[in-house]
């Protein structure tokens, strides 16, 4: 059934509490709520800091040591588990309920799986130790559509409304929401993601043109740009040489050289490296209505899926 609620506008300041469990709140996560005046949020657990009000938040950015795992052991089609051997970094209980689980190499690959809610602690996975195997429940009718094996790899990704935190800048993870500064740490909240919103701003806004996180100040917007390397791996030199200006016909049939010293530059091959600048390059999130001075709130219409 479609997890959409809708409500009077008192309800996206309400916040609950966490039943001590990773993921289980009094809906799911990602629930979206639907105002009066359709201004939209999602239902997100916090990271167990005090949300600020106006602020961007984003999801819990990716392990390295839970991505391209190898399968431990073969899972046939239609098994209702799904396990690999982490390296270096330990899995706490349940922080992948409502997540995802998707076959990206070999036996298997090009599958995506959606993890149980932990309705009760462990209910998703229990914990696993650095480098130890991490096995996971699937949702409810959720199971494995084609067999892996163990050369078959597997990563593994937290919900993007689990322990949000306020954005990294550039973000590190997917964009969850605008906070409504409501929610004391560890409790879950309504996150806003579409309509009229105080965000906070960093440098010069302008009314009518679209914003994304910044990439200077964590939690903020500014107008959406595209970044790119200016310059290359080489450049070319000037170098001074004699360069022939003209020549005078002597009267005896031979002719007298002039030259001028002057400045020039050899063409060079330059390979451009424009990786690094579109990497802080950020998703647009919404749109400028009202343009406050930097580094206070500006009213932006959010439209962040």
């Amino acid at each position: 059934m479609p997890r959409v609620a809708y409500a009077p506008y008192d309800e996206r300041n309400q916040t609950y509490a966490n039943a001590g469990n990773a993921n289980l709140g009094r809906w799911p996560l990602g629930t979206r709520l639907i105002l009066p005046d359709e201004r939209e949020y999602r239902f997100v657990l916090n990271d167990g800091t005090v949300e600020i009000a106006g602020n961007l938040y984003q999801a819990v950015a990716a392990v390295a040591d839970h991505l391209n795992r190898p399968v431990d052991v073969a899972r046939a089609i239609d098994a209702v588990l799904l396990s690999a051997t982490l390296t270096g970094t330990a899995a706490a209980v349940d922080i992948y309920a409502e997540g995802m689980a998707h076959s990206n190499d070999a036996v298997g690959e090009a599958y995506a799986y959606r993890i149980r809610r932990a309705n009760t602690v462990g209910a998703a996975h229990a914990a696993a130790v650095a480098s130890g195997v991490l096995t996971v429940n699937l949702d409810a009718n959720e199971m494995l559509q084609v067999a892996l094996d163990t050369t078959s790899e597997v990563t593994f990704t937290r919900n993007r409304y689990h322990q949000v935190l306020i954005t990294a800048a550039p973000p590190t993870g997917l964009i969850s929401g605008v906070s409504p500064g409501v929610a004391a740490l560890d409790r879950y909240y309504w996150s806003q993601t579409k309509g009229y919103a105080a965000v906070l701003a960093n440098r010069t806004l302008l009314a009518g043109l679209p914003v994304q996180p910044d990439i200077g100040v964590a939690g903020s917007v500014e107008t959406v740009k595209r970044r790119a390397r200016s310059g290359g791996t080489t450049i070319a030199v000037p170098t001074t040489a004699a360069i022939r200006a003209a020549a005078i016909l002597n009267q005896d049939g031979t002719t007298t050289d002039l030259w001028q010293l002057a400045s020039v530059s050899t063409m060079v091959t330059a390979e451009f490296d424009i990786s690094g600048p579109i990497a802080i390059n950020s998703p647009p999130v919404g749109m400028c209505v009202k343009a406050n001075a930097s580094t206070e709130f500006a009213l932006i219409d959010l439209s962040i899926n």
